[in-house]
């Protein structure tokens, strides 16, 4: 089994080649994850975003690493639970609340392919992280829409965004042109919204793209500027995590954001309050486990 690349269009046939280099990754089992088990592990990193998935075959992709301060929590929970190397790593953006816990990791765990956020942006641990990542010997690409990578037994990654054309004129163009991913196992789903703003939602509206989903990484830690009512609604989740550090300056998650969520039913985690959020699923029913003791069982369906 491989990472790999299907899309019916020639846009999709032109990064056939660049598939094909995500090939070759041994399968493994992962720590204490019963046969056939899809597991999403939101990570406490403070302020900032770090999501494991460990598919049903055992490969395990890093969503995100946090920021620097808190690459040691990161670097600990993936050595309790990764059969190192990690097969991937996708960085949704290059800001450092994402990226910057990634060179510690690369260095520390290993990682065998590395899928980058496509707009630049100034930070010094960017270079860190390039020149771990040579030293690895890691096959990094950039992560592109339309992109869809084959995790195993079922289990699918689809990149949604970056928005094509990116956006410009944004509040952040940065944030506003994240990579946004969609995990799907069976009828489990997880929308990964990076940190996405509003003219994102927006363009992913219209996009044509499947965004309904079980579950919610809620965009840009709870952001005013994120989750508005249209995309909330269009994506249905039963479950919403955000990942944001206790007491953080920006006051995220914003009590408007809050109030969104509440209205669409969903169950709302958050790691300044539940610490690392754990989601399982075998594709029709979903358990969430929290490291502060909160527990939920639900139909995927």
């Amino acid at each position: 089994m491989s990472f790999s690349l299907s899309k019916a269009s020639s846009f999709a046939r032109r990064l056939l080649l660049a598939s094909a280099l995500l090939a070759g990754v041994l399968l493994r089992s992962a720590p204490g994850l019963a046969a056939g088990t899809l597991r999403v592990d939101f990570i406490d990193v403070g302020q900032g975003d770090s999501a494991l998935v460990t598919s049903p075959t055992g490969k395990t992709v890093l969503i995100d690493g946090g920021p620097h301060s808190s690459a040691g929590t990161l670097t600990a929970f993936l050595r309790a639970h990764v059969h190192a190397p990690l097969d991937l790593i996708l960085l949704t953006h290059r800001h450092e609340d994402h990226l910057g816990g990634l060179p510690e990791v690369a260095r520390e765990i290993g990682v065998r392919q590395f899928l980058d956020a496509p707009v630049p942006h100034p930070q010094k641990g960017y270079t860190a992280l390039m020149l771990a990542l040579a030293a690895r010997g890691a096959v990094v690409r950039e992560a592109t829409r339309g992109r869809t990578i084959d995790l195993g037994g079922g289990a699918v990654l689809t990149l949604l965004g970056p928005p094509d054309p990116l956006i410009t004129g944004s509040h952040s163009d940065v944030n506003a042109n994240s990579v946004v991913a969609r995990l799907t196992y069976r009828g489990f789903s997880v929308l990964f919204a990076g940190d996405a703003e509003a003219p994102t939602e927006t363009w992913l509206l219209t996009s044509g793209a499947t965004l309904r989903s079980v579950v919610l990484k809620v965009a840009h830690h709870g952001s005013r500027y994120a989750s508005s009512a249209p995309f909330l609604q269009a994506v249905g989740a039963r479950i919403a995590v955000v990942s944001v550090g206790a007491g953080n300056r920006y006051r995220h998650p914003a009590s408007a954001t809050l109030a969104r969520l509440a209205r669409t039913g969903a169950t709302v985690y958050r790691t300044d309050m539940d610490g690392d959020v754990t989601i399982e699923s075998d594709g029709s029913s979903v358990r969430v486990q929290t490291a502060r003791g909160r527990q939920e069982a639900v139909s995927a369906r």
